[in-house]
């Protein structure tokens, strides 16, 4: 299926969909639900009176090792 177009204005669309044989009004909302409250484990996962744990320097934020960007070899960059 490929689109062509998107109808947006009311009095084409209505035509169109009623010789479809479809609905031309939209559905009724329905009122939003909220979760149940018994059905939800609320307790933390780890301990709120806990010290954050110090970052390990050898990984990269992305949880890889860090690689070592020193040069192997010296590389002169005077202008002359």
């Amino acid at each position: 299926m490929r689109l062509i177009t998107a109808l947006t204005e009311p009095a084409s669309v209505k035509p169109i969909l009623e010789h479809l044989s479809l609905p031309t009004e939209p559905p009724a909302l329905a009122p939003a639900r909220t979760l149940p409250l018994d059905d939800v484990d609320q307790t933390p996962a780890f301990d709120l009176t806990d010290p954050e744990p110090a970052p390990d320097e050898s990984m990269d934020g992305r949880g890889t090792a860090k690689q070592d960007t020193r040069a192997e070899y010296e590389f002169n960059q005077t202008v002359s």
